[in-house]
């Protein structure tokens, strides 16, 4: 009775073969295939931003696939074509605005800095990675965000950063004294990176934590790895599934099995070192360090999520800058003599060639605060700083941003402005800051939410490429393997400029001590 209702009967469904199924099955893909793109297209027209200009991209995807393999740079060519250097772009179907000129990201980021205090939620990083808590720089806005940022930036002040000044003498000593051994006192080339990646991660966790890291075995190397994994899945770019959501429903999706273990890796380690600086507390052997600090902070009420979000921020913030601008720094100056010149000659006027100074000296050698501030301008590690997100509706130039847009400040465009920097704004020239000492530079960001520890970041750079400096002559390998270590050119050279930090080509270089028994005096000293 069912079977003649609806007008079948068995004998015809016996003549259904399984080569008529599966023609049915492809037509019912291709409609709803078809269906899908059309329904995603009209959206995506829909939800563009009228007033801000910008290329128009494909259907699903927008213009994820035409960033190429350097989007910061793709960014900044595109931003060439549109007044004001803002335009828009779309990463599957959401609009983002993009921020490319120094004079239109200030603008905005601080003449309307509270209108982009906000940060968007992506899938990956949020809902996957960030399952307990995230770090400050990526968390969106809200009181706790709020009061975590406040307590993080009073623990990194400059009273703060002194506190913990006699951790980056002991630890900066510790790199100098492992590069002397490495290189056997100049007479073979190396490259650097293992050491400098090892002492940054060292200080990292020492400022944060008020400990040294112990020397079990494997674990400096597993904070490594795991650091860098969580780069590749914070960069803004990292992975499609945030933009095409439709990515996310695959029976064997990659990304997130990758971002739950890393999640999982990350908290094994910030939950022990949490756990041993407690123990330290409640014995009254405590070091000031942030950690502390935070704790200590009597109106901040911070609970045990707000300290892990501050430790988040604390440790992949330094491993994303600190390692890679030092590392291109070093291969810099290997390659230019006549800055190490300068840079020596400046730091002995000052303290003379016995000494490399006080860490508590801060402005010491002007032409070194030039260099650490050229260092950040040129080498952009953070070539794409962390989103924004539109807080309110923001009115700039004729352009409409409307309240929870996404938009990226790009650094890198910003840092080779020519319109502030001149026509050598892709030069490695340190005098552009002593020429202006208020010249400034986007590598920490504009606005209410720049790098909260952008303080300690120069205090720690300014230290360790002054020591570096005056305890070594920095020259290039004469290996005949290492022949082709002649650039180190941010654009050209960076080994993954997709990734959140961008990271330098591998070198070799060989560190000669100027002043032997002197390095040998303050090592000891």
């Amino acid at each position: 009775m069912l079977l003649d209702n609806l007008g079948l009967s068995l004998p015809s469904l016996a003549h259904v073969t399984p080569s008529s199924l599966l023609v049915s099955f492809a037509v019912l893909l291709l409609v709803t295939t078809v269906a899908y793109v059309l329904i995603t297209e009209l959206y995506r027209q829909k939800v563009r931003l009228p007033t801000i200009p910008g290329p128009t991209g494909y259907p699903i995807v927008g213009n994820f696939y035409q960033l190429g393999h350097d989007p910061a740079e793709t960014l900044r060519q595109w931003g060439k074509q549109y007044d004001h250097g803002v335009f828009q772009i779309m990463l599957g179907t959401m609009p983002i605005v993009v921020f490319n000129s120094m004079q239109a990201a200030r603008d905005v980021f601080i003449g309307q800095g509270h209108s982009l205090i906000d940060k968007p939620v992506f899938y990956t990083f949020h809902s996957v990675l960030s399952s307990v808590a995230s770090s400050i720089g990526t968390t969106p806005w809200s009181e706790s965000t709020k009061r975590r940022r406040k307590t993080a930036m009073s623990a990194m002040n400059r009273p703060g950063v002194a506190s913990y000044l006699p951790f980056i003498d002991e630890i900066t000593k510790s790199l100098i004294s492992d590069l002397w051994e490495r290189g056997e006192g100049g007479e073979i080339a190396f490259d650097p990176k293992n050491s400098i990646s090892k002492t940054v991660t060292d200080l990292t966790m020492t400022v944060n934590y008020g400990a040294r890291l112990p020397p079990d075995a494997g674990l400096l190397e597993e904070i490594i790895d795991a650091e860098d994994e969580l780069s590749r899945i914070k960069t803004p770019l990292g992975s499609t599934q945030d933009f095409i959501p439709i990515l996310r429903l695959l029976p064997f999706n990659k990304k997130s099995v990758t971002a739950r273990e890393t999640n999982r890796r990350r908290l094994a380690y910030l939950h022990r070192f949490s756990r041993e600086m407690e123990t330290r507390m409640e014995k009254g052997t405590e070091r000031p360090c942030i950690q502390v600090n935070c704790i200590k902070d009597d109106e901040a009420k911070l609970d045990q999520v707000d300290l892990l979000g501050i430790s988040m921020s604390m440790v992949s913030g330094g491993l994303d800058t600190m390692v890679n601008t030092i590392a291109w720094a070093v291969g810099t100056l290997a390659l230019r003599p006549d800055i190490q010149d300068k840079a020596y000659n400046a730091i002995v006027e000052a303290h003379g060639s016995e000494s490399w100074g006080n860490t508590d000296d801060e402005t010491g050698v002007p032409y070194m605060n030039a260099l650490v501030k050229e260092c950040l301008r040129s080498f952009s590690v953070l070539r794409l700083s962390l989103p924004r997100a539109a807080f309110k509706d923001i009115q700039y130039n004729g352009m409409h941003i409307p309240k929870g847009t996404t938009v990226f400040l790009n650094a890198w465009a910003c840092n080779r402005d020519e319109k502030l920097y001149g026509p050598d704004a892709d030069a490695f020239r340190p005098e552009r800051f002593l020429d202006d000492p208020d010249l400034p530079h986007a590598a920490y960001g504009f606005g209410t939410r720049m790098c909260a520890g952008f303080h300690l970041a120069n205090r720690q750079q300014y230290i360790f490429l002054l020591r570096l400096i005056w305890a070594f002559k920095i020259e290039k390998s004469l290996d005949a393997e290492d022949k082709g270590f002649t650039t180190m050119d941010p654009l050209g050279d960076s080994m993954e400029p997709w990734h959140l930090a961008a990271i330098p080509p591998s070198f070799k270089v060989r560190l000669i001590p100027r002043e032997p028994e002197a390095l040998k005096n303050v090592l000891s000293g």
